[in-house]
């Protein structure tokens, strides 16, 4: 049995496969970058779909990919600008407000002491000056990250238009490492793993612009500087679970803190209940009918991912944890339980 399993064909597969086990965690970012595409693709395929009906692949791909792109930029490039416009003011008018929260805090008593008494100022001070002047001094930095990350985004848009025009050899090629008798299994996951996760993205984007106004409407309501802004950060920040709210409420809170407690209490208040309609309200409605996923999944899922894939695992916890549990399903709990039935 071992010499008719044994030639040089599974032996050249077995010392591959434990070279890619060996590299895996020195490419894991190529790895995210490629799965990052993968539920962008994943996302626009029925759009693809749809236009491939009545025209060539490419032109459809072309079409849709070009078209997003554009979306995007007409829908966050003026809230880029005003929110730009919001920064500069935030900015020049941060001495002011360094002043005004530094005598609130000499003026300020507890138990007949001023939190200067308690806490020495001049040393905060002396530390904000110094990050202050190291951000400047690595705006260099800064300016190449930008760079960076536009790269990046070309790349990823590049290897989605090639997932997407290159559909149906990708996915021919990816079943010619099943054995035929799998093949018709291996492509039913495929495309399960593309639907719930495509559909995840457009649920979550539609969901990310539902918060993003909700508090944006929120913060107007009680005249807190910069609502734009901060209902940009708060949007954007919800496509991480759990971490991301909390860190916009912290941010929130931050420019609140100078309108006093009353206001600060308010939107805390309202951001709390902005949180519960997306995740009892909004989300459910849109992601009720794709996926099933428990909390306590997300959660895991989150962990996990930021234990081992850092802070892209965290964006794409969600997705990962669909695609795990569409493979637990169809490789082992389905046939299970098909088993138990009959």
């Amino acid at each position: 049995m071992f010499k008719q399993n044994f030639n040089w064909k599974n032996l050249i597969f077995i010392i591959l496969l434990i070279l890619l086990l060996i590299f895996i965690p020195k490419i894991i970012g190529i790895i995210l970058l490629f799965f990052a595409a993968f539920i962008i693709a994943a996302a626009l395929n029925p759009y693809v779909n749809k236009l491939n009906a009545s025209m060539n692949r490419g032109l459809a791909t072309a079409i849709v990919v070009i078209s997003s792109v554009f979306a995007m930029v007409a829908l966050f490039l003026p809230i880029f600008v005003m929110a730009f416009r919001e920064i500069k003011i935030f900015v020049s008018l941060l001495p002011q407000k360094i002043t005004i929260l530094t005598q609130f805090l000499i003026s300020y008593k507890i138990h007949g002491k001023s939190i200067a008494d308690l806490v020495d100022l001049n040393s905060i001070l002396g530390s904000s000056t110094n990050i202050a002047q190291n951000v400047f001094n690595r705006s260099l930095d800064i300016t190449i990250g930008a760079a960076q990350v536009c790269v990046l985004a070309i790349a990823i848009t590049m290897i989605v238009f090639y997932l997407l025009v290159d559909k149906s050899y990708l996915r021919k090629k990816f079943l010619e490492f099943f054995p035929p008798n799998m093949k018709n299994k291996a492509d039913a996951i495929l495309a399960s793993i593309t639907n719930k996760v495509g559909s995840y993205v457009r649920a979550q984007i539609l969901s990310m612009a539902t918060v993003a106004v909700m508090v944006m409407i929120a913060l107007a309501i009680l005249k807190i500087d910069y609502p734009l802004l901060l209902g940009l950060i708060a949007g954007i920040l919800d496509i991480i679970p759990i971490l991301g709210p909390a860190i916009a409420l912290a941010v929130i809170i931050l420019v609140a803190a100078q309108l006093g407690l009353v206001k600060v209490i308010l939107a805390i208040v309202l951001f709390l209940l902005v949180q519960q309609l997306s995740n009892y309200v909004v989300r459910p409605f849109l992601f009720g009918k794709f996926m099933s996923l428990h909390p306590l999944l997300i959660f895991f899922s989150l962990f996990v991912a930021q234990q081992f894939l850092g802070v892209w695992g965290v964006i794409l916890s969600p997705a990962i944890a669909a695609t795990i549990c569409v493979l637990l399903d169809e490789l082992y709990l389905v046939p299970i339980n098909r088993g138990k039935e009959h």
